[in-house]
């Protein structure tokens, strides 16, 4: 299989690179540094991807005084925007495999429970989820699969770094190889539809 990985060198994302190359597959990957590109290519020509694992998140905490517009923009951006980039390119260029490719966004519970100083990051990953559930229902006649991952909490840096304003614990938080496991586990249903 031939998967896209966005946020490769974030927590999650190196978890799942790593999970991919030991059973064999090839890996393209994507860093939030390569967005600075803003009308540039992101992925590198020679798509024909198989799938596609949206991993790169920003996760801002700020009470509502301190929630500027400009701090809400960037959550929606890195978020949200930088998906629909991704996608928009992947489409555009055709850059999926003939037999269809799953996307898979890495959004949140936060898209579903609020917290203290979590207005923007929650609003964002709400966005991502529901945008998924739109490209889905668009992209399905193309063999397209779309969907939101909504973990409760994975322990990477940027959950450490939000836990105590969430109120949360940070050891109750699932290894990012757990979770890498689950994200293959539903790359896999897809293949197993004879999609890929």
């Amino acid at each position: 299989m031939k998967v896209l990985v966005s946020g490769a060198s974030g927590g999650i994302g190196r978890a799942v690179c790593a999970l991919l190359e030991q059973r064999g597959d090839a890996v393209a990957r994507i860093d939030r540094a390569d967005f600075a590109r803003p009308d540039g290519e992101l992925i590198a020509p020679g798509g024909a991807f198989d799938a596609f694992v949206f991993a790169t998140g920003f996760c801002p905490v700020a009470t509502l005084r301190k929630t500027t517009p400009e701090l809400f923009r960037e959550a929606f951006e890195v978020n949200c925007g930088f998906f629909l980039r991704l996608m928009r390119e992947i489409v555009a260029k055709k850059l999926y495999s003939p037999h269809g490719m799953k996307a898979l966004a890495v959004s949140s519970i936060s898209a579903r429970e609020g917290w203290p100083g979590g207005a923007a990051y929650c609003a964002s990953k709400g966005a991502l989820s529901a945008l998924c559930r739109a490209l889905d229902a668009e992209l399905a006649p193309r063999g397209i699969s779309v969907a939101a991952l909504e973990p409760r909490h994975v322990d990477t840096r940027m959950f450490r770094e939000c836990a105590a304003r969430m109120g949360r614990d940070p050891s109750i938080a699932i290894s990012p190889v757990d979770f890498a496991k689950s994200v293959l586990e539903e790359l896999e249903k897809f293949g197993n539809n004879e999609n890929v």
